[in-house]
This record gives structure tokens, sequence and C-alpha cells, in this order.
């Protein structure tokens, strides 16, 4: 070989031999998911996408040939990762500006591998947000007892969602169709709009204002209370006095915000109007997060109780057709979070005392010995026997050494009242009447061991028996006869025990409750964390 020729063929050579010889966006795609499955982290137009089952299956069911090979459906992609702000999610978690940014086709395999993978894996976390939730409320929460639910969409419906040419509507159908999630969309855009109005001022402490009050926290009041559309719009903002028109803007906002409807601007009322309004924001943002979990496949009829509202409801039909004041657990004795089907209800119930509360009627009985006649107690044994009290020291045990069991007759002092509404349940919490009928008056009203007691059991008996001969007066009747009876239902009724700091009503009026057990701002601060 003469050295020209060697000049000239050694670069050549070299040269072929450091290209990489050209492959299929396939190909590419298929390096990627194995690499997924390897549990290695594959990076994609600076995004990481983490190892995940789904997006690996999605490929795999198609020997990695590409899905999203037309223009339309990435478009409604992008659309909706941008459009999840209506959503109370954050679109940087969906890659939204990425998507935006790619173009419909791409001359290099490998950019056109990437572009697949990274709209595939916006789309699984995106559908999986929308319909499940974004954070598993089991894993923040280890009291959420509700039923749990798969956490992703499986492949099959993922590429068939790809494929219908309907991607913005399909995915869409994913929110929960409901008139809380809608009514908490349309709040969160306008509490979004008051926001960027500036807010709402801060009304100065003092003393009460009420009918007839006068001086120059009234204007601040008055001006409060427009920028959420209680105070009627075109109501007189700068008067000094507060008049009749005030007094209905206060007893609306306080029916918003489960106080007392009293027209008196007094401490607990001044503390919800100084609310600011980022933390509204937040908290129907925190509620939308709990409507994903929750909303999904409810029947049309169910009794529901909001905790942190400490109100009971009845739905039929997706309606709202009663509600009542309740009691709720203490913080320390917490009523759970679960369902259970209500089967049946018992007038002039007995009480028997559990293990956890037994401490307390020990201490009652050391205290005064009378304590268990007056109340109507007696002692049981673990076969079922009347003991006489007066035959046991009770200064030897403890609560939850206490070998017997107390039991309260029925009567006006049984601490579940008249009517108990049973929904049999690891937890033995129903609902149910109470003698202390003074509590129902109470803005905060979590005084229970665990139990939600009813301001108005026999109405709700009346509509759950739904029974011509079991009418209110016939109710009275049968509980003036001081005999225990059980009514079983027609046919069992969904139980639902929630918690809700803010909910929408069937006619899109916002309602916010407090926060009574202190949950909002853990479920705040996993709902927006940047990763999972």
């Amino acid at each position: 070989m003469t050295p020209l020729l060697r000049a000239t063929l050694w670069p050549a050579l070299a040269l072929s031999l450091l290209q990489t010889p050209p492959t299929t966006v396939p190909e590419e795609i298929r390096r990627r998911v194995e690499s997924l499955r390897n549990g290695h982290a594959v990076e994609v137009f600076g995004v990481t996408i983490p190892p995940q089952p789904t997006l690996a299956q999605l490929y795999e069911a198609r020997a990695f040939a590409p899905l999203w090979v037309g223009p339309e459906a990435a478009r409604d992609l992008a659309a909706s990762a941008r459009f999840v702000t209506a959503d109370g999610l954050d679109p940087a978690r969906y890659d939204a500006t990425v998507l935006a940014s790619l173009p419909d086709r791409f001359v290099r395999a490998d950019s056109a591998a990437d572009a697949d993978l990274l709209r595939s894996h916006a789309l699984i976390r995106l559908t999986n947000d929308l319909h499940y939730g974004r954070v598993d409320p089991s894993e923040l929460d280890p009291s959420w007892r509700l039923p749990t639910r798969e956490r992703s969409l499986d492949a099959t419906t993922l590429q068939d969602m790809i494929a219908s040419g309907r991607l913005a509507e399909r995915i869409a159908a994913l929110r929960p169709n409901h008139f809380i999630y809608q009514g908490l969309q349309r709040a969160l855009a306008d509490y979004r709009a008051i926001r960027g109005r500036g807010g709402w001022p801060s009304l100065p402490g003092g003393p009460i204002l009420q009918l007839d009050s006068a001086g120059t926290r009234i204007p601040v009041l008055r001006r409060r209370l427009a920028m959420e559309g209680d105070l009627p719009a075109g109501a007189d903002t700068v008067a000094e006095t507060f008049d009749a028109v005030l007094d209905s803007a206060v007893r609306r906002f306080q029916h918003r915000h489960a106080l007392n409807e009293d027209g008196v601007v007094g401490r607990a009322t001044l503390a919800e109007l100084n609310v600011p309004v980022d933390a509204r924001i937040d908290q129907i943002r925190i509620n939308l997060e709990r409507a994903r979990w929750t909303l999904h496949g409810l029947a049309d009829t169910f009794v529901a109780a909001n905790i942190a509202g400490q109100r009971i409801y009845l739905v039929r039909g997706g309606a709202i057709v009663w509600e009542t004041r309740g009691i709720v657990g203490k913080e320390y004795s917490r009523t759970p979070i679960f369902t259970a089907p209500m089967r049946y209800l018992v007038l002039n119930p007995t009480w028997t005392v559990p293990t956890s509360i037994a401490g307390e009627i020990l201490t009652a009985i050391r205290r005064d010995a009378s304590y268990l006649e007056r109340e109507g107690m007696r002692v049981i044994d673990r076969a079922g026997r009347t003991i006489d009290p007066t035959s046991l020291d009770f200064s030897r045990w403890s609560g939850r050494s206490f070998p017997y069991v107390f039991r309260q007759d029925p009567g006006p002092r049984n601490a579940l009242g008249f009517i108990k509404f049973m929904f049999p349940n690891e937890y033995d919490v129903y609902l149910h009447d109470t003698p202390a009928r003074s509590l129902f008056d109470r803005e905060d009203r979590t005084f229970s061991h665990g139990c939600i007691r009813v301001q108005d059991p026999l109405r709700l008996a009346e509509l759950l028996l739904d029974d011509p001969a079991w009418t209110r007066a016939a109710l009275e009747s049968a509980i003036a006869s001081r005999q225990t009876r059980t009514l079983s239902l027609a046919r069992p009724i969904p139980m639902l025990i929630l918690y809700w700091t803010a909910s929408a009503d069937l006619h899109g009026e916002l309602h916010f409750y407090r926060d009574v057990y202190r949950r909002d701002a853990a479920l705040l601060r996993a709902l927006d964390r940047e990763t999972d």
C-alpha cells in the first residue's frame, strides 16, 4: 500500500468505526424502557423519568412502537397539563412547559423516542392524579379507612385514550363528576381572582360589632364582606353604622363558616374574617384533593358525616335532602374516617361502656358512691350477670384492668339518648342521640369519645325508615314505652364518615370549616412536594 493510499484510507476507516449505526425509534424506546425496568431513571429533555411499571407495560405490549404518532393527541395532552391549575394542581408536575415546546416531528430517532416517553410519562401522572388524587391518603394518614382504589390506570386504558382522537375529553372525564368538585373548582377561580385584586382587608380587633354598632371598623367590615359576596353587590361599603343589611351579610358569612348565625362579630367570627385569601385558596386546593379521593362511584343515597364541619347529611338521588348539626370526637379520641353500611336503628338503647372509657366511670364512682344508681348503670360480669356494686372495691382497678362491664339502662340519662343508628364496624362508632342537647349550640362541637351525636335523630330515623308506620309521633310513642326495640332499614344505606374543611353545596355555595384535627397542613405539604 502506497503512503498516499494509506493516508487516504485510514481517516475514512477511523471515522466509520467511531460512527454509531443509525437506529429506529422503536429501538431507541426499547433501550430506555429496559433501563427503566432495571430500576434506572431516564433523562429526557431535562426531565427525569423514574422507573414505573405502567410506562414499561405501555411499550412492551406494542413491541416498543411509538404511541404519539399524530400531533392531535400530543397537543391535547399539553393543553390538559396546563389546565390542571383549575384542579389546584401544578402544571410543572406534568412538565407542561416542556410538552408545549416539543415539535410535532423529529429528525433524530433518539429525540423522537425521548418525546414519546416524556408524553407517556406525563399522561400517566396526569391521569392518575386527576382520577385518584395526587397524594395517597393511606400513606398520609394511618387512620384512613375508606376502601382503597388502584393508584394507576392500566396500560390498555391509557393506550386506548391516546388512540381515541378525544384525549382531552377522556382526560377531563377522569375528574369527579360531582357538584362538590365542580363547586370547589369555581370557588378556586373566584378566590384567585380576589387575590389578583389584592385580597381583602383585615378587620382590626376591638369590641364586638353588632346591629346598631358604629365606628371606623364598620366600613372595613363592609368591604371585607363585599369581597366574598356576602354583602350584596351595590350595597353601601362606606357607612359607619351596623344596619340590617350588614347584619344579614354577617349572618351569611357565619352560615358559610359553620359559626352561630347571630349577626355578632365576636372573637370566632373575627378570626374567620381575618383568614388570608391565600390560606383560603390552599384550603380549597386541599379539599379538591379530598374530593378526588372520595367522590368517585358514590351511591345515589347515603348518610355522610363531615367531621371537620361537625354536620350530618342525608343524600338522596345525588342531592342533599336533609342536614343537621353533629358532635364528633375530641382531639384525643378522634372520630375515624371510614365507611360501612347502616343496617338498623335501636330505640331506647342500652349503653355498654367501652373499656377505653371505663376509667372515667371508676373515677366518678370513687368521687361519688351514688354515681351508678343516679346514672342508671349496672355492673355486668363476662357471663352477662348483674353484680351488686356494693360488693366491689372500685379502688382496686384502673380502666383497662377492670374485669367487669358497666352498662347503662335506657332512660333520659342514657349517654346514647333515645336512639342509635348502627353500621357495624371495627371502631364501635355509630350515630346516636344524646341527653346533653345544649352542646349542639356550641360552634366547636368536639366533645365525644369518637361516636357522632345527632341534633335531630328522630327526623333522621323518620327519613331513613321511610315508612308511614314510623312517623315521628310513632317513634316518640315507642320511645315513651322505655322498651328497647330494633328497627331494620328496608335496605342497607352507606354511611360515610369524611373530613372536609371546604365544600360546595348543591347550589354552589362555598362553605369553610375549621381544621379541628389539624390535618390540612400535612396534606398541603404532600400536595405541593416536588417529587414522589
